[in-house]
């Protein structure tokens, strides 16, 4: 699959060149991932002239896609009264700004935790990140231990999927994959 690098470079350029957010295509991400779909196996091609430039336009492409997605976020976060248009991020791009959302305030209530002396916050947002645990797959065997929390856990055979507390998953992260998400533990 071919993909058009000059129109993404139009995109990269057009960012820099322009204060606001600029429109880029709804499905320029899902493209690009399906041309790195489709030009993944193609190391296994035999003549190796092909392989070093599919590998070097590959690189390029990734280069210009992280470099346009970082521009327009560093735009964002370098916009304190708002006044991007927020209308011309992609559906992807707003995905990613909602969670940039959700961290703000959460930053922004930690701040003023501070500033008011709230003691009991900060120590209830401790407990929580202690009590909190994760779902993991295990890949290889893990014998019987002793958490931090002074709790027996395991054994574990490859393919068991389990809760740890996140305390203790932290010596077996080469033998376990860890869910993108939190557990609360009560």
């Amino acid at each position: 699959m071919s993909l058009n690098i000059e129109a993404l470079y139009e995109y990269l350029l057009n960012e820099i060149l322009n204060a606001d957010l600029t429109k880029i295509d709804e499905s320029l991400y899902e493209n690009i991932a399906l041309y790195f779909k489709n030009t993944r196996n193609g190391g296994n091609q035999t003549n190796t002239i092909n392989n070093v430039l599919l590998s070097e336009e590959r690189f390029l492409v990734i280069s210009l896609i992280r470099r346009l997605v970082e521009l327009r976020f560093k735009k964002i976060l370098l916009d304190p009264q708002r006044k991007l248009s927020l209308s011309n991020l992609t559906a992807e791009e707003t995905y990613l700004y909602e969670s940039f959302k959700r961290t703000c305030i959460l930053m922004d209530r930690f701040l003023k935790n501070i500033e008011m002396g709230n003691i009991n916050a900060l120590q209830e947002v401790k407990k929580k990140v202690i009590k909190r645990a994760v779902l993991v797959k295990i890949h290889s065997e893990i014998p019987p231990f002793m958490g931090v929390d002074l709790q027996k856990y395991g054994p574990f055979e490859p393919e068991d999927v389990t809760i740890i507390p996140y305390t203790n998953i932290e010596p077996f992260l080469n033998k376990l994959s860890v869910s993108e998400g939190w557990v609360e533990l009560s």
